[in-house]
């Protein structure tokens, strides 16, 4: 295992594309999140949002190792974190250089809005949206956040798109590299 490094923007972001192509035949859908969505000057790790292929078994239930397991096995990688939800690698690049590479993984494509939302971050950002407006936040008092689902009483709203959750806050759309800490 490495520490975390900060490196520039352009090098991280050549880094996070060498990642996503090399996972993109193992997901559904791969995008990169954190601080290189939001294009900051640097970063200390390559952050992504995916929604990962799985195996079912014949009653359809989901069986491990996925074939994104498989896909990490092949590859010069070290997995620090190993879980259904997350994981936690160093990947050894082409380059020659070590970068942690955190993967949010996301079962059901129905939370991709809110979860990429969060994951972009910044984390003032990300805190004010699920938080409601009458706690000082952006999000309506009639909703909730929970299980990276918007709910308005019992009933999960569909956010398949960060945008959804723009538009559910009455709010105009802000481009990750306008959600930075000031």
């Amino acid at each position: 295992m490495t520490k975390k490094v900060r490196r520039s923007y352009r090098v991280m972001i050549e880094a996070a594309e060498e990642v996503k192509q090399a996972l993109s035949s193992s997901c559904y859908r791969i995008e990169i999140a954190g601080s290189l969505r939001r294009r900051e000057g640097d970063a200390g790790d390559i952050e992504f949002v995916a929604v990962p292929k799985l195996f079912k078994d014949f009653v359809g239930d989901m069986m491990y190792p996925s074939p994104l397991d498989l896909k990490l096995q092949s590859l010069d990688v070290e997995i620090a974190k190993n879980g259904n939800k997350y994981k936690q690698l160093y990947w050894n690049l082409q380059s020659g250089l070590v970068m942690q590479a955190d993967l949010f993984l996301q079962p059901d494509p129905a939370t991709w809005g809110v979860n990429f939302m969060l994951r972009t971050g910044d984390a003032k950002f990300s805190h004010l949206m699920v938080t409601k407006q009458m706690y000082g936040g952006y999000m309506p008092d009639q909703y909730n956040v929970r299980e990276a689902r918007v709910w308005e009483n019992s009933v999960a709203l569909p956010t398949p798109e960060e945008e959804s959750l723009f538009e559910l806050w009455g709010m105009d759309y802000i481009k990750p590299e306008n959600r930075k800490r000031r």
